[in-house]
């Protein structure tokens, strides 16, 4: 399905490139984050990273488990005209970083807010295992026939 939607914007609009379809909440699942899309709601963690164990419990190296997002870029790529590029895509640190410790998207950030002025050590520590692994996952992303990456 990736496939199909990112290909889409190229045959329709014959666009100069084709942007990976991606969810951003992918990195943080795979660090062992649980994952559930509520209904009318949207996604939601079971669980949040708001204090040093929780960070330190997340899975280093997680972006290795992302196998499905890289054979979508090989199909695509595969698909893809030869004049054509293709962007891999991920959230940015700050973004996942609010949905980990929020637990859900938020228009208030509080928790965020609350960690940001009180802990700001923990939230480095968070930015910073977030960032290493979204370096892993978006060099994987290039290996796996993405021109470019987007967003970090």
């Amino acid at each position: 399905m990736a496939t199909e939607v990112t290909l889409q914007p190229v045959e329709i609009l014959d666009v100069d490139a084709a942007i990976l379809f991606s969810d951003i909440l992918v990195v943080p699942l795979a660090m062992g984050l649980p994952l559930e899309f509520v209904a009318g709601e949207g996604p939601k963690f079971l669980d949040t990273t708001r204090d040093f164990q929780s960070i330190n419990a997340l899975k280093i190296n997680a972006y290795k488990d992302l196998d499905y997002v890289y054979d979508s870029l090989f199909s695509i790529r595969a698909k893809l005209a030869k004049d054509k590029a293709l962007i891999g895509f991920c959230g940015s640190p700050w973004t996942l970083a609010t949905y980990m410790i929020e637990g859900e998207g938020s228009k208030t950030y509080h928790q965020s807010k609350k960690i940001l002025y009180s802990d700001p050590a923990l939230l480095h520590t968070l930015l910073d295992k977030i960032t290493q692994e979204l370096k892993g996952y978006l060099k994987s992303q290039i290996k796996a026939g993405a021109d470019a990456s987007a967003d970090i």
